[in-house]
């Protein structure tokens, strides 16, 4: 061969190695007009899920699916008059938004343990949740993933790129990956739901239905790189705060993940909602932080609102401080230094799926303070699955050395799915904090005989040790709860009735603590009528038998509970139906109590909520609520308590403004006036009586304020740049201040925080 030929098939090698790998031609455009997209899989066999009717749709629509090295490619038409369509453009997950929506919602593993929404709205915005126990939503993920959209006359469109290596996924040998798909649409002109599944998220049974399909087993792997840096300046103190830090996502291979941040900065650029809470219940808050709402299904253990052997606003939290220790001067300076955060070193997060088993690692440092040492958090996950049954184990530890404290948790879960119309689910429970051993336990049963009938059973047994707040969240120890559900759904109109559809729920439940003190017992019934035109009727009753308040008195032990009289209501409540620029809610209840608590007298709360959408790039919501309540009673100390006149009233303003998918800017308050008058002292005793006493106890009001303007510039794909403007504060005062105005004005004027924050969120 020849000196020249041998060149010319050199320089063929290198060019040829040296180019990009070819792909498809896909351009995420919204306009479908590739030749891919002709060679491409079509799916149009849509039913109407939302009422749950399974009749064919009214409105066609065809799914296209293509799939390459670089992920799942999907294209909607959605058929559709051109008058009808709702382009409204909102918040990242936002759901209850005006606006025509298509998705897809996919089971990787096709194991019905976990399932990822991805839809995407008519005017460009995003959504992506996670679907964990058939039809529980976790809607703080966000993915890396990408959908443009476009319209014409008679349709709407939409491409969508899925990375493969947007979550870990099991392994699975071959050439093909049997996963479960279910593709969906949602019209709000008409106030339906179309999908390819015959379910949805409303019913018992969800994930385990999505339909079978089988993708190309691509192997992914990724390495993605945040560095951000952010400043806050605190205009109370005048003092300036600069923070550098970094998190790696390395998708080692289809299967495995490591997630590591270093110096993190955890700071919130979503503010919590405003709770007040006088109860003996801590609220409980989700975690917004992108590192802890990143591939952390597999670490979800929970049991509906009470509790959560992973919580991870716990890490990062307050801080510990034993101030007691030190002595003269250093024991103002340990009070004077205390914060109401503590920063993280360092945490990681390992995740490894096989066919039949799955591992996880957590681990968190936190920063060391002048008087305060942080505390390490550790976890580990192991789950595997046979057939219709799953367990797994999740265990959690905890040193606090401040107090010498350690704290260990282990739980154990498992999900037995024994027909199509029958699961069952538990929860067990051990907690070894220092020489304290706790346990717990929850089991839940699920049944829906017919299409139209659901049946849900729950049990909770927590003993008086069990302690899982370390780490994780518990509402409440020494308890035990009996209830249920029962629903019956009615979709069978005929064709001139005004009704879409209507549904009947029945709720009940009895507990009590675990000495044997029988807390009330509820039943109640809702109706919920959904007509034609989108608007909703709901109206409702509940009775509560007499019982006994174990929570009130903080276990007392003079005092362990006070008895409740019985208690009966009512609620109604009315949604208009959905315009194109605006829509607005009404809703009233009075009752003794309600369906949750017991209560002494009378109570009367009224709603009203109205949206305006004057623009697709613009939506303004205001809200407002009153609530009065006679002879409210409140724990003052030990069996000290006293009852008050309650009035509690919330205004709540936001306006959003987006400007294509890279700009949005969001202005939003939310203020609250508690007032609590005329007082009367009781003191309670050992048979749970209360009796007047003479102990002066003065009249109250709580005012708090949550304001932020925020600004949000989208680089690239999960790479932001943010302007924060947060204010807000909680004043109490002994004054019998009426005014709603001069309510409202004292935190903005006296406020515990006032900062301004800029935000750079890169990625590599």
């Amino acid at each position: 061969m020849s000196g020249k030929i041998k060149l010319s098939y050199l320089l063929y090698f290198l060019i040829l190695c040296l180019s990009p790998v070819s792909y498809a031609s896909i351009v995420l455009d919204g306009a479908l007009n590739e030749e891919e997209w002709k060679e491409a899989q079509v799916i149009s066999n849509f039913h109407e899920v939302l009422p749950f009717t399974l009749k064919e749709t009214k409105y066609k629509t065809e799914v296209r699916i293509y799939q390459d090295e670089r992920g799942l490619f999907l294209g909607f038409i959605s058929y559709q008059p051109e008058e009808t369509l709702r382009s409204q453009q909102h918040e990242r997950d936002a759901w209850d938004s005006n606006a025509d929506r298509v998705g897809v919602i996919i089971d990787f593993d096709g194991d019905s343990l976990s399932a990822y929404e991805f839809s995407v709205s008519l005017g460009g915005s995003l959504r992506d949740v996670i679907f964990r126990n058939e039809n529980d939503q976790k809607a703080d993920w966000d993915a890396d993933w990408e959908a443009s959209t476009s319209s014409s006359e008679q349709a709407w469109f939409v491409e969508m790129l899925i990375p493969w290596s947007v979550i870990p996924m099991k392994s699975q040998q071959g050439d093909f990956r049997k996963v479960k798909i279910g593709f969906f649409r949602q019209s709000m002109a008409e106030g339906k739901v179309y999908s390819t599944v015959k379910s949805n998220p409303m019913r018992a049974r969800f994930v385990s239905l999505l339909n079978e399909f089988t993708l190309k087993n691509f192997s992914s792997s990724k390495l993605v790189f945040f560095p951000y840096v952010t400043s806050t300046n605190d205009r109370i103190i005048d003092d300036t705060d600069t923070k550098v830090g970094a998190e790696l996502f390395w998708k080692i291979d289809s299967a495995r993940q490591l997630n590591l941040t270093i110096n993190p900065d955890f700071g919130q650029v979503e503010s919590d909602e405003v709770v007040v809470n006088f109860s003996a219940m801590e609220t409980f808050y989700s975690d917004r932080r992108p590192f802890f709402s990143e591939n952390q299904t597999m670490f979800d253990v929970s049991g509906y609102r009470f509790f959560y052997v992973i919580n991870t606003r716990r890490i990062g939290g307050v801080p510990d401080y034993n101030c007691s220790q030190y002595v003269d001067n250093l024991v103002d300076e340990c009070e004077a230094s205390k914060q109401g955060n503590n920063d993280i070193d360092l945490a990681l997060r390992y995740s490894q799926q096989g066919e039949k088993f799955d591992f996880g690692l957590l681990g968190a440092f936190e920063a060391d303070e002048d008087f305060s040492q942080g505390k390490d958090f550790f976890a580990t996950r192991l789950r595997t699955k046979w057939k219709d049954f799953s367990i797994g184990y999740l265990g959690t530890y905890v040193d606090s050395p401040v107090f010498n404290r350690e704290a260990k948790v282990h739980s154990v879960d498992f999900d037995y799915r024994y027909s199509k119309s029958f699961r069952l689910t538990g929860i067990f429970l051990n907690s070894l904090v220092d020489d304290e051993e706790g346990l717990g336990l929850r089991l839940g049963m699920e049944q829906m005989p017919t299409q139209n009938i659901s049946h849900y059973l729950g049990f909770y047994y927590f003993d008086d040790d069990l302690d899982l707040n370390d780490m994780g969240y518990l509402a409440r120890n020494g308890w035990m709860l009996l209830g249920g559900r029962s629903s019956f759904r009615i979709t069978d109109f005929e064709a001139d009735s005004p009704l879409m559809r209507r549904e009947y729920t029945i709720m009940y439940g009895g507990d009590s603590n675990t000495r044997g003190d029988v807390e009330p017992s509820r039943i109640g019934l809702e109706i919920e009528n959904y007509f034609k035109n989108t608007s909703q009727i709901e109206y409702g009753i509940f009775y509560r038998n007499k019982g006994k308040d174990t929570m009130i008195t903080r276990k007392y032990e003079s005092a362990p509970f006070v008895n409740m009289p019985e208690g009966y209501g009512m609620s109604l409540g009315y949604e208009g139906p959905r315009k194109e620029k605006w829509g607005y809610a009404l809703s009233f209840s009075r009752g003794i109590g309600d369906n949750h608590l017991s209560g002494l007298d009378w109570m009367s709360t009224y709603k009203f909520r109205f949206g305006f959408y004057p623009k697709e790039t613009l939506n303004i919501n205001f809200g407002f609520s009153y609530e009065q309540e006679d002879k409210w009673l409140n724990w003052i100390e030990e069996n000290h308590l006293a009852t008050f006149d309650k009035k509690l009233r919330r205004t709540m303003a936001s306006l959003k403004w987006f400007k294509g998918n890279k700009h949005e800017l969001r202005i939003k308050t939310q203020l609250v006036a508690f007032t609590a008058r005329n007082s009367q002292s009781y003191l309670a005793n050992f048979r749970g009586d209360l009796t007047k006493s003479q102990k002066e106890v003065p009249s109250f009001t709580l005012s708090e304020l949550a304001f932020q303007v925020r600004y949000r510039y989208e680089i690239l794909p999960l790479a932001y740049f943010y302007l924060v403007y947060t204010k807000g504060g909680r004043v109490l005062e002994e004054d019998e201040e009426n005014d709603l105005g001069k309510i409202y004005k004292r935190p903005w004027e006296d406020p515990t925080g006032d900062t301004f924050s800029m935000k750079l969120r890169y990625k590599f």
